[in-house]
């Protein structure tokens, strides 16, 4: 299935570029994620006319995405929970926590956001989190999980 890009995918390709994906990957994610259109004459000429605002659009949120990079360089977050003996957390912090102290610390993100490549943090200690904002822009965040008996 061959499908003109609408935004910038990671590992496919940028605004415009014209790929070829096989038909579920377009079908089921890349078209109604609006991420994507078939890559018809109809489509062709559409997009063509919109080109301008679609590349606006993306600027803005590259624009955006590094705007919150720098004020996500600034911060570090303390998570505190329930330890064992040795210091094991009583559960788990995971990245919907994460995201929620960020984000009441005032910088908006999604959980959806946040990488924890190792799975949950279950241990107390300090941990450099990747948070991916754009295909183009990456962030660090200091977590600092922090326990009480």
């Amino acid at each position: 299935m061959e499908v003109i890009l609408l935004e910038k995918v990671q590992h496919l390709g940028n605004l415009g570029d014209k790929v070829v994906v096989k038909s579920g990957y377009g079908r089921n994610y890349l078209i109604p994620q609006k991420k994507a259109v078939a890559a018809t004459s109809k489509n062709i000429a559409e997009f063509e006319q919109r080109r301008t605002e679609l590349e606006q659009a993306e600027q803005n949120v590259l624009t955006d995405a590094k705007k919150r990079a720098t004020q996500l360089q600034e911060i570090i977050v303390e998570i505190t929970g329930k330890v064992g003996v040795e210091g094991k957390l009583y559960g788990s912090v995971t990245a919907a926590d994460i995201a929620n102290a960020i984000s009441s610390g005032g910088v908006t993100i999604s959980k959806h956001e946040i990488r924890l490549p190792d799975g949950p943090i279950r241990k107390e200690g300090e941990y450099d989190i990747e948070v991916h904002l754009h295909p183009d822009v990456d962030a660090y965040v200091t977590v600092q999980v922090n326990g009480e008996s």
